[in-house]
């Protein structure tokens, strides 16, 4: 009868053993993720400094830059006529609190045949799902506004299957695939997308190219690993407890 009721007191530490390993090594990965992540946006914010100390480019000094410079964090002036017919809208963008879309155009800039997508802001949503904003389009063909640039990593976390499988025109998106845009547009894109600055009543723009800075990464890294140091704490009183009661008298 010992025996069996050792065994499974045994059996009962080796599980409890192994849990708070698997528990520690998930904090020290969340741990490790963490601080990438701050890494990741610190050289960001260094890339966004060096793009802003060379100011407001044209578009023609943009092109003379070297093709495989990531040009995220870019300011650039662009003049070119909107492509009022055929835009998107991002669905479940929340700005001050408010549900609602981003509009996406395509710009053709003179001299360039591939138009340059430029996110024009945000557009409250109608209360019923099945409208879509309407887009207050100026008179004026051409467009012209200074837009931060971002390239690489545009899909971002979606549920949907396919981002762009609306038919008709506008369409409603769950993310950005440059890709799918230039298949819907039956033409070449530029690698990048622009985000306009200026309110001029089409949109509000809202973009941030760094929403969390790289301190609240670092503090989430050493929370995740004082969370796995007080597991292996308790753990190890737990268990001494559990020895010190089982002790025979």
């Amino acid at each position: 009868m010992q025996l069996i009721l050792w065994r499974k007191q045994k059996l009962s530490s080796i599980i409890a053993i192994c849990v708070v390993v698997l528990a520690v090594l998930i904090c020290l990965r969340l741990s490790v993720w963490q601080y990438q992540r701050g890494e990741q946006k610190q050289q960001q914010l260094s890339q966004l400094a060096v793009s802003k100390e060379q100011g407001v480019m044209n578009w023609q000094t943009l092109q003379s830059l070297p093709a495989d410079l990531n040009k995220t964090g870019l300011q650039v002036k662009v003049s070119g006529e909107v492509n009022k017919q055929h835009y998107w809208l991002l669905d479940n963008q929340i700005y001050q609190g408010q549900v609602g879309y981003d509009l996406l155009a395509a710009v053709t800039i003179a001299g360039e045949k591939a138009p340059l997508i430029v996110n024009f802001g945000w557009l409250k949503a109608p209360q019923d799902r099945n409208q879509l904003p309407v887009v207050a389009w100026p008179s004026t063909a051409t467009f012209a506004a200074t837009v931060q640039l971002k390239q690489g990593n545009l899909k971002g976390f979606t549920l949907a299957d396919q981002i762009g499988a609306e038919q008709g025109w506008p369409k409603r998106i769950q993310g950005i695939d440059l890709a799918i845009f230039s298949a819907q547009l039956a033409e070449p894109v530029q690698g990048f997308i622009g985000y306009r600055n200026e309110a001029d009543g089409i949109a509000t723009p809202h973009y941030k190219s760094v929403v969390m800075g790289p301190d609240k990464h670092y503090a989430y890294a050493v929370q995740w690993l004082l969370i796995g140091f007080a597991c292996v704490v308790i753990a190890y009183f737990a268990m001494r407890r559990r020895s010190y009661e089982n002790k025979p008298t």
